[in-house]
């Protein structure tokens, strides 16, 4: 019962994954960039905050940021209080795709959600949060990356 709890859950994230990469890409975006975008609308961050909150390799973070930078999504500054630090900052223009990209996001979202009625969807999550609370408890320790200059 549960391998085949785990292969449906796959299956949907398989899905779902598909759906989004096809989405992204009519903004011409993948789905790090989109992400790191997301996480960068919040506050400004650093390779490292990024990494983590993307739980991904720093040696990615650096490519995506590249990538967003040279699109003229992001710049990278210097931070105020610790001058060997680099922040990555959204640019005006970053700040308007990601506003339009998370909202068109959101309402296709809906629109894949909605096979299940809302009494599923509220079970649904309550049972994934749960899943996901289990799961985040059993990962060790990500190392944390000092950046420097």
């Amino acid at each position: 019962m549960l391998l085949k709890g785990y292969e449906s859950i796959k299956a949907v994230y398989l899905l779902l994954d598909d759906g989004d990469q096809q989405f992204l890409s009519h903004f011409n975006l993948t789905q790090a960039q989109f992400y790191a975008l997301l996480w960068l609308a919040e506050s400004a961050k650093n390779m490292s905050e990024l990494s983590q909150a993307m739980l991904c390799d720093p040696s990615n973070i650096t490519r995506v940021a590249g990538i967003l930078e040279r699109k003229g999504l992001i710049t990278r500054q210097r931070d105020d209080h610790d001058r060997r630090m680099i922040r990555l900052v959204l640019t005006a223009v970053g700040q308007r795709l990601i506003e339009t990209v998370h909202q068109a996001h959101e309402t296709y979202t809906h629109q894949r959600m909605n096979v299940l009625t809302e009494h599923e969807q509220t079970h649904l999550l309550a049972l994934l949060s749960k899943l996901c609370d289990g799961l985040r408890q059993q990962l060790p320790p990500r190392e944390s990356v000092s950046e420097g200059a």
